[in-house]
């Protein structure tokens, strides 16, 4: 009689031994050339050993397409953008919009795409908090030294570890990496990673000089992403497409999603063109 109760008993037991044996688990085989810890990764992201100060312009042309009652309204943007470096090494994005050409349903919210474009190119969603606030690992390797980081936000973690692991772990960056690794890759898991309010996850792939080429945030209600193609301008990746996922809330549409298209051109780093 007590063989149901003692089975009933190891199935709750069941993800506390998955997450010990997650944690006592031997990383990935080393690569022939070991790539950047995730923390350096970071830190390229972020910052930059090179912190000569630089002004770069150029003029940029982009399509803002928005989902509307079953059917696709497109605006047109057309402006110039500058990113200053300045000597702390902090970079600073600015567009200007000097024409919008929206169709007769969006006029009455230009103020809204005006700065769905702007804060798309100002922002990009990398500031340091975003990530800050998630256990990054990583979680694959791409061509040409690109590398694939995920994160789970860390209140997530943190339950986790409340949940199944020993309060002390908390403190410790691989234990909490391997952690969101296991919630994250674990389709059972799953309810304890999806959730509402900020980004439950994130995505980014990067090279080893921390240059940004794609970034997916992850909510409840679905994704948001930014991939970033480059040219070479004496010698610095600058932009030269932006393709971002638009997410906004219009009166009497509410949520409204779209896709970004920018285009840019016409370069000039301390006015010497490309």
């Amino acid at each position: 009689m007590n063989a149901p109760r003692a089975s009933r008993a190891s199935s709750r037991r069941w993800p506390a031994v998955i997450l010990m044996a997650v944690l006592a688990a031997v990383g990935a085989p080393a690569h022939a050339q070991d790539p950047p810890s995730v923390d350096l990764l970071l830190e390229r992201l972020f910052s930059t050993e090179d912190k000569t100060p630089y002004e770069l312009t150029a003029d940029f042309s982009g399509t803002l397409a928005l989902t509307l009652r079953g059917g696709t309204i497109t605006a047109i943007a057309v402006g110039s953008f500058t990113e200053v470096r300045r000597a702390d090494g902090v970079r600073r994005r600015k567009v200007q919009i000097t024409r919008l050409d929206l169709p007769l349903l969006l006029r009455p919210f230009s103020g809204t795409i005006r700065r769905v474009i702007e804060e798309k190119v100002e922002t990009q969603n990398e500031s340091p908090e975003t990530f800050h606030s998630h256990d990054i690992f990583m979680h694959g390797e791409l061509p040409g030294r690109r590398y694939i980081l995920v994160g789970v936000h860390k209140a997530i973690v943190d339950e986790a570890i409340d949940r199944y692991g020993k309060g002390q772990g908390k403190k410790d960056d691989d234990t909490r990496r391997r952690i969101a690794h296991w919630l994250y890759t674990t389709p059972s898991r799953r309810e304890m990673l999806v959730r509402p309010g900020p980004p439950y996850a994130l995505r980014v792939v990067l090279d080893e000089t921390g240059t940004l080429y794609e970034l997916t945030l992850f909510y409840n209600w679905g994704e948001v992403g930014t991939r970033i193609n480059y040219a070479i301008v004496n010698g610095q990746p600058v932009w030269q497409h932006v393709a971002a996922d638009a997410d906004s809330e219009l009166s009497g549409f509410g949520r409204v999603k779209g896709k970004l298209q920018l285009t840019f051109a016409n370069h000039c780093l301390n006015c010497k063109k490309s």
